[in-house]
Parts: C-alpha cells; sequence; structure tokens
C-alpha cells in the first residue's frame, strides 16, 4: 500500500477542500476512472467527503456523502454509475420506439400520396377521365 501525503486547497466561495489523493488513494482511483468527471470534496463544517459530478453545462451535481473515505466509498460510487452499467433509461427508449413508429407510418403515408399522385399525373397529362375516390385509404 502507497501512502501518500493529502494535497487540498480551500475555496472561500463553497467552503469545500477539494482533494487531491488520501491515505487509502480513493481520490486517486476515482480520477482514474473517471478523470475530472467526479470529484471528492472535504466539507470541513460536517467532515464528511463529498462525490459531486461536473455536468457538460459547467454545474456540479451532488453524488453522495460519507463519513469514511475508502474502499466502500469507491464501491458505492461505481455501483451508482448507471453508465458503466449498460442502464438504458425507459423514457428516452420509449420516445425513440415512438419516433420510429411515426416515422413507419410516415412514410406508409406518403407512398400512399405519391401512388395518387401518379395517377393523378397520369390522368392529367393523357386527356383521359378522372376517377378521384373518397379517400386517399380507398
Amino acid at each position: 500500500m502507497e501512502l501518500r501525503a493529502v494535497k487540498c486547497f480551500y475555496t472561500q466561495r463553497d467552503g469545500l477542500v477539494e482533494l487531491e489523493d488520501d491515505v487509502l488513494s480513493i481520490v486517486r482511483q476515482v480520477k482514474d476512472i473517471y478523470s475530472d468527471r467526479v470529484k471528492v470534496h472535504w466539507e470541513p463544517t460536517t467532515g464528511h467527503y463529498v462525490f459531486v459530478e461536473s455536468s457538460e453545462d459547467g454545474s456540479e451535481k451532488l453524488i453522495f456523502t460519507t463519513a469514511e473515505l475508502d474502499g466502500r466509498a469507491l464501491d458505492r460510487l461505481i455501483a451508482s454509475d448507471s453508465r458503466s452499467r449498460g442502464y438504458e433509461d425507459a423514457y428516452d427508449k420509449a420516445e425513440r420506439d415512438q419516433d420510429r413508429a411515426q416515422e413507419a407510418i410516415d412514410k406508409d403515408h406518403m407512398q400512399r400520396i405519391t401512388d395518387v399522385g401518379e395517377q393523378l399525373h397520369w390522368v392529367f397529362h393523357s386527356g383521359g377521365r378522372i376517377f378521384v375516390p373518397r379517400s386517399v385509404d380507398a
């Protein structure tokens, strides 16, 4: 086991100390797995470790807090990561399924309109009589 000194800094704005490393190297392991997407802070007023995720829009979202920074916290973080488990959002899946179904309906309607349009084009250019159905579905 490699022992390292804790490197940190204090930010006046939010009062959190961002950890660079710790004795058990949990912070380093988090950085190895998630790079800068997940950070570990220490909250001096409560004495808890705070795991936060940096989103693409620049905001930070709380993942969880814990009193002990050990292997259990790393296991909890990995277990909470829906991306690593191949999680698929049911709402997004339903939206994609609905989009595919609507696309098939639109394609079918476009084909029917195209067929009727081609018949009308032929009739107009041939000078013949026109049979107009009551609906496109007829």
